[in-house]
């Protein structure tokens, strides 16, 4: 189910794409698969594994893709980028993952924001993302501020990326916390401020044909105590992985 609503937005995104590209310039489209690995930071959750489709269109000014949603670049100012989107979260967990998770109702939902991309020197960026949540939800805020450096290996590209994310309470109780309708003689009711999570991540890709790429994606995200302490979440940090093959025309 939540991967038919991605794919909506992806269509609508096509059909913006469609309605432009004949006004402005011509983008490459990439389509391919990929394995997407996790460890769930709630309690006796188990490691989770699955294989997507991947998609991505990318022109001058537009994007769309699974994990950007659908972005739109409306300033392109030699070191200064600024974008518009509409990305899609998936939900965090199912209430039958665990028996610790049994009662709770979490849902797939949509954030807007506003991207800001500065590059500090060749190489080396910084972004700003501010957004908000769009599909009534939660109504939660987030604001993400990251610093990435993109380092030439063997002649493909590495990128390693560091930052922090922002969760306003609202956003942190949808994720991490426990509603007093949620409450039981085993979960405890908890309530979360605005919480902040640091995290690291690396990219690589590697072409194996002009047109052929392996990409591969590891994210780290470390979680403070406010988190932790949650009587939903087991550990301290939250470890993804993706990989994937695409082919580009």
């Amino acid at each position: 189910m939540e991967l038919n609503k991605a794919l909506c937005i992806m269509t609508m995104g096509l059909c913006l794409v469609v309605g432009t590209s004949h006004a402005q310039e011509t983008g490459q489209v990439s389509v391919g698969l990929a394995y997407i690995g996790s460890d769930s930071i709630y309690a006796n959750v188990p490691f989770k594994s699955s294989v997507m489709p991947s998609f991505n269109y990318k022109s001058d000014t537009l994007t769309v893709g699974f994990q950007e949603g659908i972005a739109y670049k409306f300033i392109n100012k030699g070191t200064v980028k600024m974008s518009a989107a509409i990305i899609p979260r998936f939900r965090p967990y199912k209430s039958t993952d665990s028996a610790d998770l049994s009662g709770m109702t979490r849902d797939m939902y949509f954030d807007s924001a506003l991207n800001t991309s500065y590059e500090i020197s060749r190489g080396l960026n910084a972004q700003f993302k501010i957004g908000t949540e769009l599909t009534n939800k939660f109504n939660g805020n987030f604001f993400d501020l990251s610093l990435s450096r993109f380092i030439p290996m063997m002649g493909q590209p590495l990128i390693l990326k560091a930052g922090a994310k922002w969760y306003s309470s609202a956003r942190a109780n949808y994720l991490y916390g426990v509603n007093a309708s949620e409450a039981t003689g085993q979960r405890a009711e908890y309530a979360l401020q605005s919480v902040l999570l640091p995290y690291i991540s690396v990219n690589k890709i590697y072409s194996l044909t002009p047109q052929t790429s392996l990409f591969a994606n590891v994210n780290i995200n470390f979680l403070p105590s406010k988190v932790v302490n949650s009587p939903i979440v087991s550990g301290n940090t939250a470890v993804s992985t993706v990989l994937g093959l695409n082919y580009s025309f």
